[in-house]
C-alpha cells in the first residue's frame, strides 16, 4: 500500500520526513500554499536529500491559492501559469513524481438577497479557457494530476471531459470533494487515471478535512484494485496516525 500524508502544519521540512519514517509512511505531499514548502522558501536540495536519506517519496501539492486557471483575467492567468511552471521545476528537481494543480474558481456576489452565482456568466468562458490553455499544457507535461474540486458541470464539464480524452493527463481524486460537490462522476468514470487519492472525511455538508471514520463517507468507493498513491489530507500528525489505523482496517 503506498499509504502518505500532508504534513502537520507546524512540522517542518525535516519533521514531516521524520514523522514519516518512524510511522512508515511512504510518502509525503508538501502543500505549497503553506509557508515552510512553498518553492520560493524551502530549498529543493534539502527537499530531494531528506527523500533520500528517509526513503520517502515526495509528491507537490501546487499552491491553490496563488493560480486559477479559469480567472476572467487573462493576466492572472498567464500569472497562474508563470507559478505553474515554477512549481513544476521546483518538483523536478525534487524528484517528486506527481503535481496535483486545482483549476480554480469562478466568483459569485453577495447581495441583499443572499449570495448569487450564476454558472451561466462563465459556462463559455470556462470551455474556452481550458480547451484553449490548459489542455495543451497538460499535454506537455506528465507530472501534472488535475483533481476535483468545484463543481463540475457545463463549461468546465466539457473543458475536463476534452482535456482526458484528448491528453494523457493523470488525476488525484479526492474522496471528501466528491462528497459535498457535483458533478465528480467524471472521476469516477475515468478511474484509470487516477494516480492520487486525497483521504479525510466529512459528514456531507461541506468541506471538513475530518479524521477518517468521524464522518460519513462511504471509502468503499475506492477501487479494489487500486494501486496508487493514498494521501492523507488532514494536516494534524493525530488525525494522520489514527486514520492510518483506519485504513489498514479496510484493508484487513
Amino acid at each position: 500500500m503506498r499509504l502518505g500524508f500532508q504534513p502537520d502544519i507546524d512540522h517542518t521540512l525535516t519533521e514531516a520526513f521524520e514523522f514519516a519514517r518512524e510511522n512508515d509512511f511512504s510518502h509525503i505531499e508538501l502543500l505549497l500554499d503553506h509557508p515552510s514548502f512553498y518553492h520560493e522558501n524551502a530549498s529543493h536540495e534539502e527537499v530531494a536529500e531528506l527523500a533520500h536519506s528517509f526513503d520517502v517519496e515526495v509528491l507537490i501539492h501546487a499552491s491553490a491559492i496563488n493560480t486559477n486557471f479559469i480567472s476572467i483575467s487573462s493576466e492572472m492567468r498567464k500569472a497562474s501559469y508563470r507559478e505553474l511552471e515554477r512549481t513544476l521545476l521546483f518538483a523536478e528537481k525534487c524528484d517528486a513524481k506527481l503535481v496535483t494543480i486545482h483549476i480554480g474558481w469562478n466568483p459569485g456576489f453577495i447581495t441583499a438577497r443572499g449570495f448569487v452565482f450564476r454558472e451561466e456568466w462563465y459556462d463559455m468562458h470556462n470551455e474556452k479557457v481550458l480547451t484553449e490553455e490548459l489542455l495543451p499544457f497538460v499535454r506537455d507535461n506528465e507530472l501534472i494530476a488535475i483533481e476535483n474540486t468545484i463543481n463540475i458541470s457545463g463549461g468546465i464539464k466539457r473543458g475536463l471531459k476534452r482535456i482526458i480524452e484528448e491528453t494523457d493527463v493523470r488525476l488525484t481524486f479526492d474522496i471528501g470533494h466528491y462528497s459535498v460537490k457535483s458533478g465528480h462522476e467524471i472521476f469516477i468514470e475515468n478511474f484509470d487515471r487516477v494516480d492520487n487519492i486525497h483521504l479525510h472525511d466529512n459528514r456531507g455538508e461541506y468541506d471538513q478535512h475530518l479524521q477518517l471514520g468521524k464522518g460519513s463517507i462511504d471509502f468503499s468507493i475506492i477501487p479494489k484494485d487500486y494501486r496508487g498513491y493514498l494521501t492523507l489530507e488532514l494536516r494534524d500528525e493525530d488525525a494522520i496516525l489514527h486514520s492510518k489505523e483506519f485504513v489498514l482496517d479496510l484493508e484487513r
